[in-house]
């Protein structure tokens, strides 16, 4: 089969431009939140915890390969629980506990590899919150106990699983500082690797 120059160089021109646009496809087209499934995470003393990233890329305008990169995420921590409260109240009971939690910090394409990132945290952004009204007791323990009780537990539940959330989310949030493998389909999809852990998030606004 006989090819003209012309068609040739049309041919790898087509090619190239196909090329750089599969290179510059991952890194540049972050914008926007991206939130993953819900999964298991270990909460140091919780029986059951689960937890769900979003992460918020602003790419720069000058430079769209970087950008700043807010992670957040929402828990779910469950914990039986057989105490005596008060010297009045004893009687095992199960807490859940709603928190939420974030970071930021700034992130760019690794050089030479645009479907990989990395991202440098300001740890003076860490926070954690965990909201009283998001902190449940099961049925027989809100049946049984005086309000007065009930304020002084969810006082002490929330102190007590700060600490614990916080830690755990730390850890979390630390797997973040390199993502790789990026991959943006074309369905709002991203799939990508984290600490050696496949993961997909979807484009939520």
């Amino acid at each position: 089969m006989n090819l003209t120059t012309a068609s040739i160089f049309a041919a790898a021109s087509v090619l190239g431009l196909s090329s750089l646009i599969t290179s510059c496809s991952n890194a540049e087209q972050l914008t926007g939140a991206w939130q993953g499934n819900p999964t298991r995470i270990t909460v140091p003393g919780a029986e059951y915890a689960t937890n769900t990233i979003t992460l918020d890329f602003a790419p720069d305008q000058s430079n769209r390969r970087a950008g700043t990169l807010n992670i957040s995420a929402t828990m779910d921590v469950q914990q039986a629980v057989n105490t005596t409260i008060d010297n009045t109240f004893n009687q095992p009971y199960t807490t859940s506990i709603a928190a939420t939690a974030s970071i930021t910090g700034q992130y760019s394409a690794e050089k030479g590899d645009d479907d990989d990132i990395l991202v440098h945290f300001d740890p003076s952004t860490f926070a954690v919150n965990i909201d009283p009204d998001g902190v449940t007791f099961s049925e027989n323990i809100l049946t049984d106990a005086p309000q007065a009780t009930l304020d002084s537990i969810t006082t002490a539940t929330v102190e007590r699983w700060r600490a614990a959330i916080s830690s755990a989310l730390q850890a979390e949030f630390g797997k973040y500082s390199k993502i790789e493998d990026i991959k943006i389909h074309h369905d709002n999809m991203m799939s990508c690797e984290i600490a050696d852990r496949d993961e997909t998030f979807r484009l939520v606004q």
